[in-house]
């Protein structure tokens, strides 16, 4: 018992160390985050957007994971400004740009792989660009289906690892650089993911290029 305690606490510091340096990463790219990326967000925004699931009631509630500065919750506010919008992010930087930018919804700091929320209690949830920080990225798929109802849409997009020999080059530069970086995941890797959750299914899939980068997008559905 002493021994698993002990493994524990170490994993838990090392995750603690890890949420602080992504932290501080996006702490210094706040103020140019959304020039910087414009490109790519707006790529992700526009196939999203294309998708988005109809006949969404007053009140439906829509969580976006790693809201980053709010651009998307912002987008989806001016759209339907009577949904229930919910960001979650780990960097208090970030979401005091998502406060300014969209003080409609509820923006809460926290960590991807314990979001603080009940099963099924969202209509939407989506996951832009953050499979790229997370350790246990098979588990996400779960996640995501746990707190989505029955029914209800959810969105994912991840960079497509290994597409070129430049993004293969640029997924170990990164991870060389930035801690806080976990890599990019094969079109192949997301695909066995999807597969092995029973609860999700793809009713929608693409690839877009950003500039230089290479993206992979889905929308699935939770099955009853």
């Amino acid at each position: 018992m002493t021994t698993a305690r002990s493994d524990r606490s170490v994993s838990d510091r090392s995750r603690r160390r890890y949420i602080e340096t992504v932290r501080r990463d996006y702490a210094r790219l706040a103020d140019d985050y959304e020039r910087r990326w414009h490109t790519f967000n707006a790529v992700v925004r526009e196939w999203v957007l294309a998708r988005w699931p109809d006949g969404l009631t007053a009140n439906a509630r829509v969580l976006d994971l790693g809201c980053g500065t709010g651009a998307f919750l912002a987008a989806i506010a001016a759209r339907d400004p009577e949904l229930e919008l919910v960001g979650l992010d780990l960097t208090p930087a970030l979401l005091a740009e998502a406060r300014r930018r969209v003080p409609s919804a509820r923006l809460i700091e926290g960590d991807a792989e314990a979001p603080p929320f009940n099963d099924g209690t969202f209509d939407v949830v989506c996951s832009l660009n953050v499979l790229h920080h997370l350790h246990d990225r098979p588990g996400h798929v779960a996640v995501l289906a746990r707190l989505c109802r029955p029914g209800g849409t959810m969105f994912l997009c991840t960079f497509a690892g290994g597409r070129s020999l430049g993004m293969r080059a640029v997924d170990l530069w990164l991870e060389w650089r930035h801690p806080g970086w976990r890599g990019m995941v094969s079109p192949a890797e997301v695909e066995r993911m999807l597969a092995r959750d029973g609860h999700v299914e793809v009713r929608d899939r693409g690839e877009r290029a950003a500039g230089f980068w290479r993206l992979q997008l889905f929308r699935l559905e939770r099955r009853p």
